[in-house]
């Protein structure tokens, strides 16, 4: 591993997820990563966009949990099998990362829609192919079309989301949903236990629906817990409220 620049705290600015918090964020530069020396990263709360590493230390919120995917045991919900029923004439390719004019064209495309934001070529190469550690993508195609593409890194225990945009012309596809489905399964194919997702925040609409793969574990305090012990706690406090309140 090499450390190109030191870590270092961002400004605060107005939170991306929920009104009325002040986000801000630790980070550094580095690249020449194994899969070993990722995972630490992963358990201790890191992500990566690039070759910068973040994680959030935001001043009064700690809501940013990342989830982890229990691969080998997941099923679909009833939704996410319609989700595969749409998308059973869809191609899906792994491959090594190739930067693809096409790829950068539905980027372009997404960020524009999505986010009302502007792409650059050497921005797009930039973050997505010179990751700093393991990685591969993600190739989607519907009847021959490319419709979408993700960006994945690979540790020691699993595979971890980077990014994923789909065309937005593919819309009634769900391919958001259907390619964490596909990325689950690459998982399994590939012998590792965990697909992490990124970060968690349960009342961010924008980040909601990574709850729904299930069993998933959330990262709290340095431990990756059950969701269904942190409902059981949760539960528990509400209750001892509720008796302090009567």
């Amino acid at each position: 591993m090499r450390i190109l620049a030191q870590p270092r705290l961002s400004q605060h600015e107005p939170c991306p997820y929920l009104a009325d918090e002040m986000f801000q964020q630790e980070y550094f530069v580095g690249t020449e990563l194994d899969r070993s020396e990722f995972q630490s990263y992963l358990d201790q709360r890191w992500r990566r966009f690039g070759i910068v590493f973040f994680r959030p230390v935001c001043p009064s919120c700690r809501k940013c949990r990342p989830i982890r995917v229990l691969a080998r045991s997941f099923l679909p919900t009833k939704s996410q099998k319609r989700v595969l029923n749409k998308n059973r004439d869809t191609k899906v390719i792994f491959s090594p990362l190739n930067f693809k004019e096409e790829f950068f064209r539905i980027y372009e495309k997404h960020s524009l829609q999505k986010f009302g934001q502007e792409s650059s070529r050497e921005e797009f190469i930039r973050n997505f192919y010179n990751p700093g550690v393991p990685s591969f993508q993600s190739e989607y195609y519907i009847d021959g079309v490319p419709a979408g593409f993700g960006i994945l890194d690979v540790s020691s225990n699993g595979l971890s989301s980077v990014y994923f945009c789909y065309d937005p012309d593919f819309s009634e596809y769900s391919l958001g949903s259907f390619s964490v489905i596909e990325e689950i399964k690459q998982t399994v194919s590939l012998d590792l236990e965990y697909y992490y997702l990124g970060y968690y925040i349960e009342e961010a609409p924008r980040m909601a629906y990574k709850g729904r793969f299930h069993p998933h574990e959330i990262l709290v305090d340095g431990v990756w817990t059950p969701s269904e012990m942190l409902k059981k706690s949760v539960g528990t406090t509400q209750e001892v409220n509720i008796e302090q309140e009567q």
